[in-house]
């Protein structure tokens, strides 16, 4: 789960889409470097998702 700072400095980030979604993107990437996506990393990207204003399901989430 992302911790308040994490959500408070990500959420900055919101009503600026094309940032927000490059830090989706990236915590997409990192989840994923080890070769599984797995349901807790994508969970915290989902959060991450609400706290910019971006849908979810853009990325399959």
């Amino acid at each position: 789960m992302l911790t308040i700072e994490a959500i408070q400095a990500i959420g900055k980030l919101n009503k600026k889409l094309d940032q927000g979604r490059a830090v989706i993107q990236i915590g997409i990437i990192i989840g994923g470097a080890d070769g599984n996506f797995d349901k807790d990393e994508k969970k915290v990207v989902k959060e991450a998702c609400h706290a910019v204003g971006i849908n979810p399901g853009e990325f399959d989430l």
